[in-house]
């Protein structure tokens, strides 16, 4: 179990209990469209799926914002010898879509792989080349499009951690006073060896 917590999101790991929550959310029309992966996914293939990111290499969250299950994001695929991961969001309650549920959730993680764990120097994202409003999102966090990537279909931004340390100032300067200045990073959970040794330090007393 790892949960993090910061301007009023609260991310928490997913655990095998959650997986059909997450199944029904991606086989929404409005997220599996925006999704390089489009078909149906089975409640046997979801297992299969929980069973292949459930380690020390991906982090999948279920976002909690106003104690409500908005939509999950994600770092995957971490490299430690590369230094990088791949991130993701999607937020499932249309309610929620316009808030600030996202940028909060997404600046959380960020600054927990980059700044508190300070062992990820670049996050990549993949983003289909039609998808104008996730674009413009991620480009206004500092993710910049990858060379030789114009004319693929799911593109692949990055965002290094100097550009980052840079960008982030502004933005969460911004997120503590939209969340009434509730900017403390908490981090709370259990060692276990689905974590990354760096993770398990920070939740070792």
């Amino acid at each position: 179990m790892l949960i993090l917590e910061q301007y009023g999101v609260r991310l928490v790991r997913i655990q095998e209990k959650d997986i059909e929550l997450v199944r029904n959310w991606r086989n929404q029309s409005d997220i599996a469209n925006y999704m390089e992966y489009r078909n149906f996914i089975t409640p046997e293939a979801q297992k299969n799926w929980f069973l292949s990111v459930n380690n020390k290499n991906n982090y999948y969250f279920i976002i909690e914002f106003e104690g409500k299950q908005v939509g999950l994001i994600n770092a995957k695929n971490f490299n430690a010898d590369l230094g990088f991961g791949e991130g993701g969001i999607f937020i499932s309650d249309k309610d929620y879509i316009n808030s600030f549920a996202a940028v909060f959730a997404t600046l959380c993680l960020l600054n927990f792989m980059f700044l508190k764990l300070n062992v990820s120097k670049i996050s990549r994202i993949r983003v289909l080349r039609n998808n104008e409003s996730a674009i413009h999102y991620n480009k206004l966090l500092g993710y910049k499009l990858m060379p030789g990537q114009e004319e693929v279909e799911n593109q692949m931004y990055e965002l290094h951690v100097d550009d980052y340390k840079t960008i982030g100032v502004k933005l969460n300067k911004a997120a503590a006073i939209l969340s009434d200045q509730n900017s403390e990073l908490k981090y709370s959970g259990n060692a276990c060896d689905e974590n990354m040794d760096a993770i398990n330090v920070l939740l070792t007393p």
